[in-house]
């Protein structure tokens, strides 16, 4: 019994770990108050003011142009919308993208895209505002 308890439970683990690393490999949208060679103060709260949106990707953006955009909470509505945008360019072989000067002068929950040229969705991510 204690034989089969202990291999049930390295299953179990070996499972786990395994899940956990599939989580983990997608395309990712953080925040950060700065990147300056690394991240400085990664968060998904922050004060109103200019923050850093960062992107980890699994392939190549392939992109050379791409937009950030905010679109905040209405709470009346229970929906979001647009707040604004900002374009940037990339190389088109870049997975790790840092993108600065994001600014959010109102308080609220915001719903932060990464853009293709077309507008369509690369990744996504909420951050708040206080």
């Amino acid at each position: 019994m204690k034989k089969f308890f202990t291999i049930f439970m390295l299953g179990f683990i070996i499972l786990s770990f395994n899940n956990t690393l599939k989580a983990q490999s997608c395309d990712m949208l953080y925040f950060c108050v700065k990147y300056d060679g690394k991240e400085v103060d990664c968060s998904d709260r922050f004060t109103t003011g200019k923050i850093t949106v960062m992107a980890k990707l699994q392939k190549a953006i392939y992109f050379t142009k791409v937009f950030v955009q905010a679109d905040k909470y209405n709470p009346r509505e229970g929906k979001f919308e647009y707040y604004k945008d900002y374009e940037f360019d990339t190389d088109s072989d870049m997975t790790y993208i840092y993108f600065r000067d994001i600014e959010f002068s109102e308080k609220g929950i915001y719903r932060v895209f990464l853009l293709d040229p077309d507008k369509n969705t690369i990744t996504s991510a909420l951050v708040e505002v206080i």
